[in-house]
């Protein structure tokens, strides 16, 4: 995985940020790849930007890109995008010649010491949405990457450039010219971009470890590939492996090939943000997102089975795994229910029971055994035990496709490493990007605590963290919880996350049960009085795993002594993985 600086793209063009997610995630980790090098001594003008600067063992690259579906040359204009559309502009000079003269101030720079100066340097176009067939004495194929390759690994694209701009300087001057070495790599970047020390805004470091954790790991892409070539599939991944990420994706996808999706979930709240979040794109209308349990009801109650479902809950004593799906079948028998083509089940080792199984078969064309599906499951967080190995047994006779989500793309390592300690069951590590340090709060009494929230909010929100970033979550509800009571903390109120309509400006609260499948830059813990216990060690693995990129755990002292044992425990446990 290449090191990209910075790590998120900012304020750049789409086809840009395409490209700097890709360089990301296939180029080799001995690459170093530069993004808007700004340029003060350019070649040509008195300053000028490289899209991308690549330097890699093969060699140090400039690379220019274009983004436009359609690009021309009229009277020595060159024109991109549409003629009298917005986006539609013209330069002077071709995609290639800015590659070039970028490349040869970049050259400069580097040329400065003596030793860089036999170092192989050229340049590169990629144009990912068009596909440019033209020639001419200012257009140069050879190091052109267009919508005919642009689905090839971009590792393969840096070697095409190595071995061309070997063959120019080869020819054109009868030498070779050698690639960098590591350390080189080190003092160039430091030439290019060079370090310097300052205090970032909260909000800014947040908002720049949310981008990276937003990149898709080399093993969600192998997953989504996986799923493009089977029918049906089962990804396994722990808290913050990022499976509603790429079940979504997957969702997406499906239906841009016409498929008409249903997605199912056990949490409501998941099922909202969802929904949310898809409205407006041309996917929607082919995506049906819906709460298990509210699909359940919705079809019991259309069927008039509503005290049906009393007596099966009453025979079975269980309404979530037996009650619910046994009335739905019923009512499906009854009424009908129209087949979606394809089932995604995220949360499923929340369903995972024989009798959902059966009822899920009936909302897929061709069903269970012949139909296409994907189920995302935390093994870590089986509630019905015996009883899903039972449901996993009998997915394994319709056949599927298996992949393991082992990288952390959700939480830093600090993230990952307290809720780890606190829920005694450990989050993913590996893959987790370094982050700030995420240090308990103990308090010795309530007034203690509303004044140590208190003051964290205040000082969140003048760090430039934005109240809709924040969430406090607390193993209990709001009107039981150890803030009840409290409308503000920090001169912001507080909104229960339940109430819907939610407030940008506003401080969110929610359990964490509740919370669950959501996120949130910034997780406020409170009312952890019982760490240890095996009774809340899955909630507060849920819980906790919610923050991306900050956790404030507010714990009474009276547990201080069980954090520590749990930090001993927790050492041990990493130890004995090394």
């Amino acid at each position: 995985m290449a090191i990209l600086i910075p790590v998120a793209p900012g304020k750049c063009t789409l086809s840009e940020t395409q490209v700097f997610r890709r360089m990301e995630q296939e180029l080799n980790d001995d690459c170093v790849v530069l993004h808007s090098l700004h340029l003060l001594q350019h070649a040509t003008k008195i300053s000028g930007e490289a899209d991308f600067v690549v330097l890699s063992t093969k060699g140090i690259f400039v690379i220019e890109v274009k983004g436009s579906r359609r690009i021309a040359c009229k009277d020595g204009i060159w024109r991109f995008g549409n003629p009298g559309s917005t986006d539609y502009y013209e330069k002077p000079e071709s995609p290639f010649v800015q590659a070039e003269r970028a490349m040869f101030s970049v050259r400069d720079v580097i040329a400065r010491t003596p030793a860089f100066r036999d170092l192989l340097i050229g340049h590169g176009v990629i144009m990912p949405n068009c596909i440019f067939m033209a020639d001419g004495p200012e257009i140069e194929q050879a190091v052109l990457l267009d919508a005919r390759n642009w689905h090839k690994n971009l590792g393969y694209y840096v070697g095409a450039l190595a071995r061309h701009w070997e063959g120019v300087y080869r020819d054109r001057h009868g030498r070779d010219r050698r690639a960098p070495t590591r350390p080189e790599i080190v003092e160039i970047r430091q030439l290019l971009r060079p370090d310097f020390e300052s205090t970032p805004a909260l909000g800014t470091l947040f908002n720049g470890l949310e981008q990276r954790l937003l990149a898709l790991s080399n093993e969600q892409i192998r997953a989504l590939r996986g799923m493009e070539n089977n029918p049906r599939t089962l990804i396994k991944g722990r808290a913050g492996t990022g499976k509603t990420v790429i079940a979504r994706d997957r969702a997406m996808r499906l239906a841009r090939d016409g498929k008409r999706v249903l997605y199912i979930c056990f949490n409501q709240l998941l099922a909202r943000h969802l929904t949310a979040g898809l409205a407006g794109t041309p996917e929607a209308p082919r995506i049906q997102v819906r709460h298990l349990h509210n699909l359940f009801s919705d079809a019991i109650v259309r069927a008039g089975l509503s005290r049906r479902l009393d007596e099966l809950e009453k025979e079975s004593g269980d309404l979530f795994g037996t009650a619910y799906p046994q009335a739905f079948t019923e009512a499906v028998i009854q009424c009908g229910y129209e087949q979606a083509d394809v089932l995604i089940v995220d949360e499923a080792q929340d369903l995972l029971t024989l009798e959902n199984l059966d009822a899920l078969d009936l909302l897929v064309e061709d069903g269970i055994q012949k139909g296409c599906w994907s189920f995302f499951l935390d093994p870590l967080q089986n509630i019905y035990g015996a009883r899903s190995n039972e449901a996993l047994a009998s997915l394994g006779r319709a056949g599927f496709a298996s992949y393991d989500l082992l990288e952390n793309c959700r939480n830093t390592r600090e993230v990952a490493t307290q809720g780890s300690i606190i829920s005694g069951i450990d989050a993913a590590m590996e893959g987790a990007i370094p982050g700030v340090q995420c240090e308990c709060v103990f308090y010795g009494n309530s007034d203690e605590l509303i004044r140590k929230l208190d003051e964290e909010v205040r000082n969140l929100v003048a760090g430039g963290v934005a109240p809709v970033d924040i969430v406090i979550l607390s193993t209990r509800r709001l009107e039981n919880s150890a803030i009840s009571g409290r409308e503000t903390f920090g001169g912001v109120r507080i909104q229960e996350i339940h109430d819907g309509n939610l407030k940008t400006d506003a401080l969110h609260f929610s359990t964490m049960h509740g919370f669950k499948g959501l996120e949130r830059k910034v997780v406020l813990a409170i009312d952890l009085e019982r760490i240890g216990e095996e009774q809340v060690q899955l909630l507060h693995y849920v819980g906790l795993s919610r923050a991306q990129t900050f956790l404030r755990p507010f714990i009474p002292k009276h547990q201080r002594d069980n954090y520590n044992q749990q930090a001993q425990r927790f050492g041990e446990r990493m130890a004995g993985q090394q």
